[in-house]
């Protein structure tokens, strides 16, 4: 009797207090109350909505009566119906009744079949692992008799919001309807459900070209968990042997002419070692390391090497702990060198312009300055080179097959490359037109005097050094172009390709469209780029080609 008078007391005051709430309470925050030997139970209306908060009371244990826990869901008035098929995305039901209402579906028949298709979800990865308790509380939630009346349990919004991150990509398109999009009606805050602790097969998939990755630097945008191929997929296989023919040719032929040049140097290295002549040596020098580092790729598995990350997606903000330093070698030879190539030109075109300024002693003036020369053409490049691996702006590329600075980030390619091509239009522009100028006025001046063997020779220097600051300039300049090209178009290359991607993921839930490829970039257009590279090369190397240097 007094395990009975235990358990009637607190029955008696719960139905007192609710009594008290049905007769003149806040009707709000109170609707309803029920009770069972164990549990009390009350429903509060959440404002502003037609759903409910259910409060379950349940004592923890017979000895400590006054001790309870508060178990809250939110359920809605809805009709309750046996459920058709008790598994959801593959995995058990804990419940037999469900609802269609809280969707625009009139039967379970339909709703199966909307499931089935949202299983495409599966090829967004981090989306998929999250939204399956989501899909199963709205599509086929528990529903049950509770006071009374029929009512459904609703999902929370705690278990919308989560799924918004990972769904980014399809979130505001067509494919979520309006009643998954998180809003306050279908979805109050804080509320227990079922389907929170079902265990799904989160084990996703990536639709091609993406694949996985569980890098998150690597991450498509809106697509957590899967990543860009390391094969760039806004070139076809056909453009990228084009682009990797181009750098075997256009490289090897550079490398063999700037080793025949260094060759002729050493060769007669007594009579050559002197300025403005020995720069050209320097710079030969340097674009036939470049021209190595271009030609690494062709290595059996060296391209894949240098430019794919261990789980096969792009490297990027390199040099990084977790991948070898084939990437960041390639990176150096190529853009360490390329610099150190452009200041030895500046320097060159400096001491020319010197050598002509005045009469006298003027190479002892350069030779001097010879230690100069060398602390700048080794130290500014140098500089460049570990402040770019510093910030971990190395990025590989499938297409040229090298690491490069600012694949990615375009304003770091800017400011580490572009920039210091400016520098070198317009000092070594500077410094030619200037010895240019030098020459014409002593072959102006003395035309009465020197020989014509000797004004002959001054006017065969006059063209070689303007044909050689026209071309530097229209190569520095269409390298410009080139590059600011695909600066201006890379956002509309990249949203062409994510719509491309949403197009085929809503076309898998639709049964298949046809979608189109949108904008690409040319490949002619890099093709010209490169071709710039690999002629400034060639073009230092033809000083070379004298008669005197044949003789």
């Amino acid at each position: 009797m007094k395990l009975d008078g235990w358990v009637f007391v607190p029955i008696t005051i719960s139905i007192c207090w609710a009594s008290q709430y049905d007769n003149g309470g806040d009707k709000n925050s109170l609707s309803s109350v029920g009770t069972s030997e164990n549990t009390t139970m009350r429903l509060e209306a959440i404002e502003g909505t037609p759903n409910y908060r259910l409060i379950k009371m349940e004592k923890s244990t017979q000895w400590f009566p006054e001790r309870e826990i508060k178990l809250d869901s939110c359920v809605r008035r809805a009709q309750c119906e046996t459920l058709n098929k008790t598994t959801c995305l593959g995995a058990k039901l804990p419940y037999n009744t469900t609802s269609v209402q809280l969707t625009f579906y009139d039967s379970q028949y339909q709703i199966q079949n909307q499931l089935e298709l949202y299983r495409e979800l599966i090829n967004v990865p981090k989306c998929w692992a999250v939204v399956q308790p989501l899909l199963c509380a709205t599509f086929m939630p528990n529903c049950e008799h509770i006071l009374g009346q029929d009512m459904v349990y609703l999902p929370s919004y705690e278990m919308c919001k989560i799924t918004m991150e990972p769904c980014a990509i399809l979130y505001n398109t067509s494919y979520f309807p309006y009643f998954l999009k998180c809003n306050a009606t279908l979805f109050p805050p804080k509320c227990e459900n079922v389907a929170r602790e079902m265990k799904f097969n989160t084990t996703g998939k990536c639709l091609p070209p993406l694949i996985h990755t569980d890098k998150a630097p690597h991450f498509y945008e809106g697509i957590s968990g899967c990543g860009l191929p390391c094969r760039d997929p806004l070139y076809t296989e056909d453009e990228h042997q084009q682009i990797h023919r181009l750098v075997a040719w256009g490289a090897g032929v550079c490398l063999a002419l700037n080793l025949m040049t260094v060759a002729t140097f050493l060769i007669d290295w007594r009579s050559a070692n002197k300025y403005p002549a020995l720069v050209i040596f320097y710079i030969n020098v340097c674009f036939a390391v470049a021209s190595m580092g271009w030609l690494v790729q062709f290595g059996v598995g060296s391209r894949d090497d240098i430019v794919c990350s261990k789980d096969g997606t792009r490297r990027q903000g390199e040099p990084s702990a977790e991948e070898n330093l084939s990437c960041v070698v390639v990176f150096v030879l190529v853009y360490y060198f390329m610099i150190a190539a452009c200041v030895w030109f500046v320097i060159f075109t400096y001491a020319w312009h010197m050598s002509f300024r005045a009469l006298g002693k003027i190479q002892d003036r350069i030779d001097k300055k010879a230690a100069y020369f060398h602390l700048v053409a080794w130290s500014l490049p140098l500089i460049l080179t570990i402040t770019t691996m510093a910030f971990g702006e190395v990025d590989g590329n499938s297409v040229t097959g090298v690491c490069f600075v600012g694949y990615v980030n375009h304003p770091m390619r800017a400011a580490l490359l572009l920039a210091p091509l400016s520098v070198v239009l317009l000092l070594g522009g500077y410094f030619l037109l200037r010895g240019v100028f030098s020459l014409i006025a002593v072959r102006v001046s003395s035309k009465d005097v020197i020989s014509p063997r000797a004004a002959n020779k001054i006017r065969q220097t006059i063209t070689r050094c303007s044909l050689t600051a026209a071309l530097v300039a229209v190569f520095i300049c269409v390298t410009f172009a080139c590059h600011i090209y695909e600066f201006r178009n890379a956002e509309s290359w990249k949203e062409a390709f994510k719509k491309n991607i949403i197009c085929r993921l809503e076309g898998l839930k639709e049964g298949g469209r046809e979608c189109a490829g949108g904008a690409r970039p040319s490949v002619s257009v890099l093709q010209l780029r490169l071709l710039c590279c690999f002629a400034a090369g060639a073009l230092m190397a033809s000083w070379t080609w004298t008669p005197a240097a044949a003789a």
